[in-house]
């Protein structure tokens, strides 16, 4: 009778821990569930629109979220989905994902929740989370987040640099904004103060690259400014130090590894 007992205490307790907690959110003509297993396995997301089913997605180890989950200012509301955010009068859908990785993967998703069913955009911000407002007071949100190309490349995680990408609605999508992401030229001053720092941080990191350097290159490549960029390199890079020209090459290739970059340069 005990082990009887005991099989059916074992038998009740791994169904608990394999149960699935699904969450539901309903929009108009259309529901969406995200399924997160208590045994972390699988995270699924699944819409439905008058009860067919329009997207799934499932992958192992990931965490799907209504919202942008990555703002911690929102602690963990969804103030977006439902509501109109590109100004096209339909309403929309957010869903973040983590695919559970340490320092990777957070990925943001926009749907349009109208007549038709549409995916607007999956942007991929590497370990960096999503800003999601209005940039230049046209009262249309912007997404804004951090390209990661250069990861690892050069150096570890920690002391990898990232380039600010904002993404704006335009001709009935999201699309790399040169506009909002170029800058001016920086300051002869502000020039040469990058340049001091830069050369000091070599001196500290003799064979390493230092961050200084790094967030350097990529902060004014992708304000519209890697032709400078690369002059600053040229000028900071210590003498008796091999390697200059490959890593320009190296730095510029793995740019144009990033489709984020490429439509800034392209636009």
């Amino acid at each position: 009778m005990k082990s009887i007992f005991n099989f059916l205490f074992l038998f009740f307790i791994c169904g608990i821990a394999n149960a699935e907690d699904v969450q539901v959110k309903k929009i108009g003509l259309y529901k969406i569930l995200i399924d997160r297993p208590n045994d972390q396995d699988e995270g699924r997301i699944r819409i439905y629109q008058r009860g067919k089913l329009v997207f799934e997605e499932r992958e192992f180890g990931s965490y799907y979220y209504l919202g942008n989950r990555f703002d911690g200012s929102l602690k963990a509301k969804d103030p977006y989905s439902g509501k109109d955010l590109n100004g096209n009068s339909i309403p929309d859908l957010i869903i973040t994902q983590w695919t559970g990785g340490a320092h990777c993967c957070h990925y943001l998703t926009v749907f349009e929740l109208g007549h038709k069913f549409r995916k607007l955009i999956t942007v991929s911000g590497g370990s960096s989370g999503f800003g999601i407002s209005d940039l230049d007071g046209d009262k249309i949100p912007e997404i804004e987040f951090w390209d990661w190309p250069i990861d690892y490349a050069f150096t570890s995680y920690a002391e990898s640099a990232q380039g600010k990408t904002i993404l704006k609605f335009e001709k009935n999508n999201y699309r790399v904004s040169q506009k909002l992401m170029t800058t001016s030229v920086p300051t002869a001053k502000k020039i040469n103060t990058f340049q001091s720092e830069i050369k000091n941080a070599f001196k500290k990191e003799k064979s390493n690259f230092p961050y200084t350097f790094l967030s350097a290159m990529m902060d004014l490549s992708y304000s519209g400014h890697l032709d400078l960029a690369f002059k600053i390199a040229d000028k900071t890079w210590p003498v008796e130090r091999p390697g200059l020209s490959e890593f320009k090459l190296e730095f510029k290739n793995l740019l144009n590894n990033s489709p984020y970059w490429k439509e800034f340069t392209s636009n």
